[in-house]
């Protein structure tokens, strides 16, 4: 790797030796290629407020390692230039991170806790990134809260920087773990969670509008009153929990051995502007689906109102649920006890509530409405026709992106799956002393 230094102690020999670097660097490398150190965005920038060895001067051109194209550089700088580099009438920030985006690690010694403060900041306004801050000390404390995500370390300086920060350590060696596993799943957890819920409360909305055609958009509901308000607190609360808890899109070992997973969080790729209309787009065809479907099975018959509207929920229910079902992507007693008691509690619930509720709470009264409409054939028939019809598309969807566009987490499953298919995972050792083999896997 080679290794460029800014040490400078006036602000013009800081701007010839920033010039002098950029310069040299963009003679050696080829117009078409971007950052030398690597893929745009992976770039770290490293801040110190303590260094062993005292920077060097500003490094003569004799004295520099001659750069090729495709190494990687690191890029030293201590705080006296950093105050020449911060300082906005010196006019150096824009060339200083040009320049830094040609370089892996940037090491800034013996600075502030302003000057860390204030190189994350430039770092977020000016390259438009998300930063991370790590500190165990006071001095560090400024920087945590400037970035975006603040990391404290609880050590021997105290508990000012846990304090000030969004997630805590014991020991730095966690970091590595904390960011490429749980870094990884929390984001992959939350996206699909969000998406499920405007999914989920969508689809109900949807159902109550597609109504309104049949009532001259009076505002009157099909759906009783309680059902309405026991959707999200009790219906369907339990599975979005299981999702954004306890769901893992790529087991922990895979994660550590490939950090290039780690890209799929730190681009964004689960949640997108258009993962959001593709959502909506399938949440107006599953209401579609649910509604016209019941509305045409008890078209011309003499049904009621809240029967109507109970054969409405239910398919709605079992969609929601073999929704989620297919997003999630890891199964464990949690995941299956969130959907059963799903179910469960609603079923519980219509009974009880339809067998001893005649006037409850000024409601209308829905007496008998759930016993009556489940010994019906025809109820059934709609809440399975529902939950086939509606989620055709989303399983096609997904299976046709599994097989043919594989995104890059499971792309790696696939191989690892294929490679404890060939034995490729197993240690075969030999003792010359017993003639015996045995078989290890490799962990």
């Amino acid at each position: 790797m080679e290794l460029l230094k800014l040490s400078a102690r006036s602000r013009d020999a800081a701007e010839s030796t920033i010039l002098f670097y950029l310069a040299d660097i963009e003679r050696e490398s080829p117009p078409d290629i971007g950052m030398t150190g690597g893929a745009p965005g992976l770039n770290q920038v490293g801040v110190f407020a303590r260094a062993n060895t005292s920077p060097a001067d500003t490094p003569p051109q004799h004295q520099r390692v001659p750069a090729r194209s495709n190494k990687k550089r690191a890029l030293v700088v201590d705080g006296k230039t950093l105050t020449y580099i911060l300082d906005q009438r010196s006019n150096l920030q824009k060339p200083f991170l040009q320049l830094t985006r040609y370089c892996s690690s940037v090491l800034c010694c013996r600075a502030t806790p302003l000057q860390k403060a204030y190189i994350v900041r430039v770092v977020k306004q000016q390259l438009k990134m998300r930063t991370l801050a790590i500190g165990d000390g006071a001095n560090d404390v400024s920087m945590i809260q400037t970035a975006d995500v603040g990391v404290g370390i609880s050590g021997q300086e105290g508990m000012q920087a846990v304090m000030a920060s969004d997630f805590a350590l014991s020991r730095f060696k966690y970091l590595e773990r904390f960011l490429l596993v749980h870094g990884h799943w929390c984001y992959d957890r939350l996206s699909r969670m969000v998406l499920y819920f405007f999914y989920k409360n969508a689809t109900f909305v949807f159902l109550i509008f597609w109504y309104q055609l049949y009532c001259g958009f009076s505002g009157s509901v099909m759906i009783d009153e309680m059902y309405l308000m026991l959707y999200n607190l009790m219906f369907t609360s339990l599975p979005p929990l299981a999702i954004g808890v306890y769901d893992q899109d790529a087991p922990e070992e895979l994660l550590l051995a490939r950090a290039n997973l780690y890209r799929q969080g730190r681009l964004g790729l689960v949640y997108k502007p258009h993962s959001f209309w593709i959502t909506m787009a399938d949440s107006l065809y599953q209401s579609i689906v649910i509604f016209f479907l019941a509305e045409g099975a008890y078209h011309d018959t003499d049904v009621g109102i809240w029967e109507f509207g109970t054969t409405i929920t239910t398919s709605c229910m079992f969609v929601m649920l073999f929704h989620v079902a297919i997003e999630m992507r890891s199964w464990t007693i949690i995941h299956i006890l969130s959907i059963f008691v799903s179910i469960g509690a609603f079923y519980a619930f219509s009974f009880v509530y339809n067998s001893i509720c005649v006037q409850c709470l000024s409601l209308p009264s829905n007496y008998w409405v759930m016993q009556q409409a489940a010994s019906s054939a025809t109820y059934w028939l709609v809440v399975f026709l529902s939950v086939v019809m509606a989620l055709i598309p989303r399983f096609l969807w997904r299976s046709v992106e599994t097989c043919l566009f594989p995104r890059d987490v499971t792309r790696a499953i696939l191989d690892k799956r294929r490679a404890t298919r060939r034995g490729e995972d197993f240690l075969v050792s030999w003792s010359r002393s017993t003639s015996t083999s045995s078989i290890f896997r490799c962990v």
